[in-house]
């Protein structure tokens, strides 16, 4: 990767510097100096660009569509005026028209990954209605993410035989054929640019889907896929080298720092992060564009492929934004044909919201209190447990239908019991707020767990400070937690499966009871009982020393 107008080298690939180093004016007056003393270097960058050199190509790319097939509203408030705007985004049809209206011969088209799973239409269809609207896109690469795990590694592996584009994964081992469960890499000549493309599944896939929907995969190691992908590429004489990634901002950094000699761009999804400004580690581009289809991405480059070299980029991330002279009406219809096929009873009011429900992540929500409530309630259990991370939509006050409950819980779990003593339940917390405590300070964010029949309050600043007993009192309904008493304990399949991720481990073995009551067949009989909901959010989970938590 070169210097912005130079030429300055680092390893294989030329590289450029940021305007944040603290030598860059130094350095830039050097090589102000170099170019004044060393004109035939300028001159020959020149000649390069008129000898046909230097090549122009875009990256259109998205993420995380989560089967938002439908346009949606959004509120916008005007930082001048203050004044609300409501309007249109998204869906199939708009994204469609977005990239329609950017692409041409020099666009590389390419995919984050987790187009399933959000709403009805991916869960009754088992995902084939994402593949077939995917189909419509032109895609040249789409990274396979954790979601697409959602309905099992033989419905994927199915579904994807219907895939007119090219999907990719590294490092996800499909055991029973053994091969990459999409190939590994792969190589596009975009304007004359070759771009050699690598992909990356979300890296604890193992952990972020029920077991039984990956028994015959094996995650292979992350480094070694991506230094062979590496190796192949250059030996193919790729001019740039992209990293196509489902694996989090976060992670994407890591890899930016170890691998930095040879990657130039990734382009990422999984972490839902919308980056209008690219993030730049050790001068490896790395971009995001949010998720459930309001962002498009959009990177402009001028390649050296002379040198392998990038010599500039400029990047932003479009609103998809409804627009009649833009939207695909072709797709708006596929997509509306769809959706009356399956809708039957989905738009059905059940119920009347009075206050907004808001999911939270890692903070207490009072969607997340009422669903954890409603499950206490209906199996009658001492306490339960729900993960944050399985809540997928807020709903505005107002009416709720059965298509909002299922878009709330997309996953389909099923509600399970077990039995486990005083002590024990206190080492699962104990061990629960030990992760989440190291996971804020490391990340600033933390998958919290949702409790209902407890409250606990704790001491976070004592915990860091090397103080074990930080814990100041557990209570279960109204009572000190008991050492020698058993309680009875509620929470989804999923989590029920990943116990030791979330509560870490226990001496005590655990026998799981599956109700088989799906949690949204719960939720929507809780609805239709209650009729009208007014829910606050209660201090269930207390930090005396509240951590900072990124927004």
């Amino acid at each position: 990767m070169a210097q912005l107008g130079s030429a300055l080298r680092s390893g294989r690939r030329g590289r450029w510097f940021e305007s944040s180093h603290p030598d860059y004016m130094k350095i830039l007056i050097i090589c102000f100096l170099s170019i004044l003393m060393f004109n035939e270097s300028a001159f020959s960058q020149k000649s390069d660009s008129k000898s046909g050199n230097v090549k122009e190509m875009t990256i259109l790319h998205w993420n995380d569509f989560h089967a938002r097939n439908l346009p949606y509203r959004v509120s916008k408030k005007d930082t001048v005026t203050g004044v609300s705007e409501s309007y249109y985004i998204g869906g199939t049809s708009n994204m469609l028209g977005y990239i329609n209206k950017f692409r041409n011969s020099e666009t590389l088209l390419l995919n984050g990954g987790d187009d399933y799973q959000g709403t009805p239409i991916s869960t009754i269809t088992r995902g084939y209605s994402q593949i077939e609207l995917l189909n419509l896109y032109g895609l040249d690469a789409f990274v396979i993410g954790n979601h697409e795990f959602d309905y099992g590694q033989y419905a994927l592996d199915s579904a994807l035989m219907k895939a007119n584009f090219e999907y990719l994964s590294a490092n996800v081992f499909l055991k029973s054929k053994n091969k990459t469960f999409g190939k590994p890499y792969l190589i596009k000549k975009i304007n004359g640019v070759k771009c050699g493309i690598i992909g990356l599944t979300a890296l604890d896939l193992m952990t972020l889907t029920l077991p039984k929907n990956v028994t015959d995969i094996q995650m292979l190691n992350t480094d070694s896929v991506i230094t062979v992908g590496i190796k192949y590429l250059k030996k193919k004489k790729c001019d740039l080298i992209i990293l196509l990634t489902h694996i989090g901002v976060d992670n994407d950094k890591k890899i930016a720092s170890k691998f930095y000699k040879d990657i130039d761009i990734i382009i990422g999804g999984h972490s839902h992060t919308p980056l209008f400004k690219p993030v730049i580690e050790e001068g490896v581009i790395i971009a995001q564009a949010g998720s459930y289809s309001r962002w498009l991405g959009k990177i402009e480059m001028k390649v050296d492929t002379k040198k392998d070299t990038l010599l500039s980029f400029s990047s932003e991330l479009i609103e998809t934004k409804m627009d009649s002279a833009v939207y695909d009406r072709k797709a708006q219809a596929k997509v509306e044909a769809m959706v009356n096929a399956i809708q039957g009873d989905l738009m059905k009011v059940i119920g009347t919201l009075e206050t907004d429900w808001k999911r939270g992540y890692s903070e207490e929500s009072n969607l997340g209190q009422w669903e954890a409530d409603a499950v206490r309630s209906k199996l009658g259990t001492d306490v339960t447990f729900l993960n944050s991370g399985g809540i997928r939509k807020d709903l505005p006050k107002g009416e709720i239908t059965i298509n909002d409950i299922w878009e709330i819980n997309p996953f389909g779990n099923t509600i399970v019991t077990f039995v486990i003593s005083g002590s024990n339940l206190k080492q699962m917390i104990t061990n629960n707020l030990k992760n989440r405590i190291a996971e804020i300070n490391e990340l600033g964010s933390s998958d919290m767990i949702i409790v209902s029949g407890m409250k606990v309050v704790y001491d976070s600043k004592k915990f860091t400070g090397g103080n074990e007993n930080f814990i100041e009192s557990i209570t279960v309904n109204g009572e000190d937690i008991s050492e020698d008493k058993n309680y009875t304990v509620a929470t989804n399949n999923y989590v029920g499966t990943q116990l030791k991720k979330y509560f870490g481990e226990l001496p005590e073995k655990i026998t799981i009871y599956d109700t088989n009551i799906i949690d949204r067949d719960l939720f929507i009989e809780a609805v239709e009982n209650q009729k009208t909901i007014n829910t606050g959010t209660e201090a269930r989970i207390v930090d005396l020393s509240p951590q900072e938590i990124k927004k």
